[in-house]
């Protein structure tokens, strides 16, 4: 009798995992979820931050944007389309421009090109452009020409009488 009690305690008495190494083991994964948070949020401030900085100063460069189309614009389908852009911006346009022109059927077509600024003033002809084949077969009359720095399509100059 006395063997079976022993063995029956034993059995009731097996020790489980002291509770010194239990907090231990809690305190260091709570430690290394604290240490990855961290290392996660300051990544995910510092790249908001460097996108706050990059859009502001894209905004300053815009907001120093300052074209429009003088001079009128002319269209016909054996020339092509011409007009004046004059530059009053405070800051110097060497990105490229875009060019978007709606005919009088609601069909657009649009260019991208390096802008070419005399002074304050450039002649933009179909012939200057990439694609002038597509500004040969516009119907005719031109609804609409819209001219923009491709980083500043808020600051775009817009005519509607291009004859």
């Amino acid at each position: 009798m006395k063997n079976m009690f022993c063995k029956k305690n034993k059995r009731n008495f097996k020790r489980a995992v002291s509770p010194l190494i239990a907090t231990i083991l809690l305190v260091a994964v709570a430690l290394s979820l604290a240490g990855i948070l961290y290392s996660w949020s300051s990544q995910n401030a510092k790249e908001t931050t460097d996108n706050l900085s990059e859009t502001t100063s894209n905004w300053n460069d815009c907001s120093a944007v300052n074209l429009y189309i003088d001079y009128g614009c002319s269209y016909d389908s054996e020339t092509g389309l011409s007009f004046i852009v004059m530059d009053n911006s405070t800051v110097e346009i060497d990105n490229n421009l875009s060019l978007i022109v709606i005919d009088a059927d609601n069909e657009i077509t649009s260019a991208t090109f390096e802008p070419d600024f005399q002074n304050t003033a450039m002649s933009v002809k179909t012939e200057d452009l990439s694609n002038a084949e597509d500004f040969h077969d516009l119907a005719e009359p031109i609804k609409r020409v819209k001219i923009f720095v491709n980083s500043c399509p808020d600051k775009a100059d817009t005519t509607t009488s291009c004859n």
